[in-house]
């Protein structure tokens, strides 16, 4: 392979692994919260909740540094400054998820890796794989990177790393302390969460059936399924049953979400996201204990402002009803109801602890962490 080859297919491999770096990077610092909740997750499979325990704020930290390090790796390797540090802290970084991604992929321990945050869903194994490309990419770096001379001069690459250092630091601090810039969740401001009480319609089950003599697998509804065994009485000899599927089209659009108010089992969470008569805002608590004093003064002024005006007001909460109505004394919340929710389905919603959410025709029409919640002028 000649020069001029070489650092054609040096600059293209560049790119590729740096460009994945930015990206995973960047989409981890823009909700660096959830990426703690991962990190803090991997934590305790690995036996590590006493530490997490003893240092609550750990994952945060851990968070805040990994999006860094993803990110100035990928911008290091794409301008090819510091070219030795990069490709060996790359190799480093690479070694370790690669070796992790594939206990996950054995054990399924951990459900989904994180690595692209919640704008991309990667299976453990595809995640494992994604880890195989981008260690052969890596090699493919080595190999044809001798003698490569620099992209930039050396006076201005620590000013380079300096300047993105600034940014992705800012930039995950920004939305730790708000609710992250850009919204990959199911609740994102303008998604539609439930169907309307006009809207809703019977749940629909699908069995599939295979021919016995042809091979050939057909799907049929209940009412096609009763009405070919009314027409065909041989029709339980001539096909066997395969599989079914069952379709709810009235579920909220976001996994594990359900309301349950005081010692009820029903799920009240399609009845009020669906209500288009008013406004619906709900206010997010995550945990009683540990919510923030100021936040909840300016959730409750600005709350108050939505009852008076006629909307609904709801408190959503993962915490044990053991300890409810010493909250409701607390904070005066006498008024609201308070429903009980998974906590991961909470943070699924928000970050912040409290947080408000508001609902307006069956769709979210906005949504405030406590420090970013509207002041009431007096």
């Amino acid at each position: 392979m000649n020069t001029k080859t070489r650092n054609i297919m040096n600059h293209i491999l560049r790119v590729l692994f740096g460009g994945v770096f930015i990206f995973s990077g960047f989409v981890k610092a823009v909700d660096p919260m959830g990426t703690a909740f991962k990190i803090e997750e991997y934590m305790t499979v690995f036996g590590f909740d006493g530490l997490v325990s003893a240092l609550p704020g750990l994952p945060a930290v851990l968070s805040v540094l990994l999006c860094a390090v993803e990110f100035l790796i990928g911008i290091t390797v794409l301008l090819h400054i510091y070219n030795k540090i990069n490709k060996w802290t790359a190799a480093a970084f690479m070694l370790f998820f690669t070796v992790t991604t594939l206990i996950d992929a054995l054990t399924n321990n951990v459900s989904d890796c994180g690595c692209f945050g919640d704008a991309v869903k990667l299976t453990n194994w595809q995640t494992f794989y994604k880890n195989i490309v981008l260690d052969i990419i890596l090699v493919g770096i080595f190999i044809t990177d001798f003698n490569k001379p620099q992209s930039f001069a050396k006076k201005s690459n620590w000013i380079t790393v300096v300047v993105f250092a600034v940014f992705v630091f800012a930039f995950s601090l920004r939305n730790i302390m708000y609710e992250p810039c850009i919204d990959f969740r199911p609740w994102k401001v303008g998604n539609k969460m439930a169907p309307t009480e006009s809207e809703q319609a019977p749940a629909v089950t699908f069995a599939t059936y295979k021919n016995n003599k042809t091979n050939e697998e057909k799907e049929f509804s209940m009412d096609e399924l009763m009405e070919e065994s009314q027409k065909d009485a041989d029709f339980q000899q001539k096909w066997t049953f395969v599989s079914s599927r069952y379709i709810n089209p009235n579920e909220i659009k976001a996994d594990g979400f359900s309301l349950t108010a005081f010692e009820s089992n029903d799920d009240e969470s399609l009845a009020l996201l669906s209500d288009t008569t008013s406004s619906l805002f709900m206010l997010a608590i995550v945990d009683m204990n540990k919510t923030s004093e100021k936040g909840m003064k300016k959730a409750i002024e600005f709350l108050k402002t939505k009852a008076d005006k006629g909307d609904r007001v709801i408190v959503v909460t993962a915490s044990s009803q053991e300890i409810w109505y010493d909250f409701q004394e607390k904070y005066k919340l006498n008024d609201y109801g308070i429903y009980s929710c998974d906590d991961k389905a909470i943070l699924a919603m928000v970050r912040s602890n409290p947080s408000i959410v508001e609902i307006k025709d069956t769709k979210v029409a906005n949504k405030w962490g406590w420090r970013s919640i509207p002041s009431i002028k007096k």
